[in-house]
Parts: structure tokens; C-alpha cells; sequence
């Protein structure tokens, strides 16, 4: 026992604690790493954000195109007369999520942010207006829902929106007389800043900023 005791004690004797250089050296190589692998780590996060956000959007635009092939009509407003659309239209189809900041001196864009506003979860997953429910396959109605889960805000907490109230399914550019205005699906992008245009016509159209947008019409 006296024999162990001793080994011991000779090797904890042996035993240096590292200096101030190693730890120095130590120190410094972590923050090499550091600075390679961080950068690195967060572009593959925004990748992966703007991914989903991508994905996201042309889902919510399918999701409102079988709506319109089941019911015959697109969904405008908050309620519904005769088991169809009402008269109560709204400006947008919104999730969830902080309303987009925007640009400066952009009394055009303002109605992104401050149009009046519906659920896509009241229409293509809740059934919210009570639209008439789609009995057969030869007769129009609501055969929801559309979307597996009611949508949540896009990955940097704003909202998902579309202009629905531009939204016209006839066929060609023109409609009594006037061209058509272009109708998004999009997310405010990582600055949470929305800067494409509200009102655009079909014929001329521009996605601006990082806007992360799914185009409709």
C-alpha cells in the first residue's frame, strides 16, 4: 500500500499544468475555427430558411389554385353568401406573422402592410366563411382542406401574403377592358422588408429586394 501511495504521488508530481503560452496557442486556433466555421454555419441557416420559404410559398399558391378548381371562384372575402364568396372582399390572404416593414417613402407598397386582410386558414383549411361542401365530383364546392396545417409565419416571423383581390382566373391578359394586375404569393425575404410592388400589370412585371415570391398571375 505505502508502494502505491507513493506512485502515485510521484505521478501526480509529474503532473504540469499548461502554460500561458500553450493556453495562448489553445486559445487562438479556437478562434481561428471559430471565424472559418461560423460564416460557414449561418449561410447554411439563411440557405435553408430561404429554401423553405421557397417551398412555403408555391405551396400556398396550390393550395389556392384546387381551391378555385373546387369551387369555381377565388377566395376574396371573409364570408360567404349562398354557400359562395360574400360581399365583405378583402386586399389580402395572410398567415400568421408580423406584418412586412417597408421601404421608405412607399405609400404604393403601404397596402401590403395595411390592406384589409383574411386568414389562408379561414378558406383553405377551416372552412371559416361556410362555404358549401363539394357533395359529388360533377358539382362545385369546398373539399378542403387544403393545406395539411393551418400557415405559420415564414422563417424570419413575418407574415406570408398574396394580393388575392387581383386575383381574376379568365383566360388572357386583358378583362373588360383592362389588363390584368399580377397576383404573388411572398414572403418580406430575411430583411423582413417587402419592396416588390402591390399593383403591377401582368405585362410589366418586377420582383424586387429579396423578396421571396411564387408568382400566380
Amino acid at each position: 500500500m505505502a508502494e502505491q501511495e507513493r506512485n502515485k504521488r510521484s505521478q501526480v508530481s509529474r503532473r504540469r499544468w499548461l502554460t500561458l503560452v500553450e493556453m495562448t496557442i489553445i486559445l487562438s486556433v479556437i478562434a481561428i475555427l471559430t471565424a472559418v466555421l461560423v460564416p460557414t454555419v449561418m449561410s447554411h441557416i439563411t440557405q435553408s430558411r430561404i429554401l423553405r420559404a421557397r417551398q412555403d410559398v408555391r405551396t400556398l399558391s396550390d393550395a389556392i389554385t384546387r381551391f378555385y378548381q373546387d369551387t369555381g371562384f377565388v377566395p376574396k372575402t371573409t364570408d360567404s353568401v349562398n354557400g359562395v364568396k360574400g360581399t365583405n372582399g378583402v386586399d389580402l390572404l395572410v398567415s400568421a406573422g408580423r406584418a412586412p416593414a417597408l421601404p421608405d417613402n412607399s405609400s404604393e407598397m403601404r397596402v401590403w402592410a395595411q390592406g384589409k386582410a383574411d386568414f389562408f386558414g379561414n378558406h383553405l383549411v377551416n372552412n371559416v366563411p361556410g362555404y358549401t361542401l363539394k357533395s359529388r365530383e360533377d358539382v362545385l364546392g369546398w373539399n378542403g382542406p387544403y393545406l395539411a396545417t393551418t400557415p405559420e409565419a415564414d422563417p424570419w416571423g413575418n407574415r406570408y401574403m398574396v394580393n388575392v383581390v387581383h386575383l381574376n382566373p379568365s383566360p388572357g391578359v386583358v378583362d373588360n377592358g383592362e389588363i390584368k394586375r399580377a397576383v404573388f404569393v411572398v414572403s418580406a425575404g430575411p430583411d423582413g422588408v417587402i419592396e416588390t410592388p402591390f399593383d403591377q400589370p401582368v405585362t410589366d412585371v418586377s420582383i424586387e429586394g429579396d423578396d421571396i415570391v411564387h408568382r400566380m398571375q
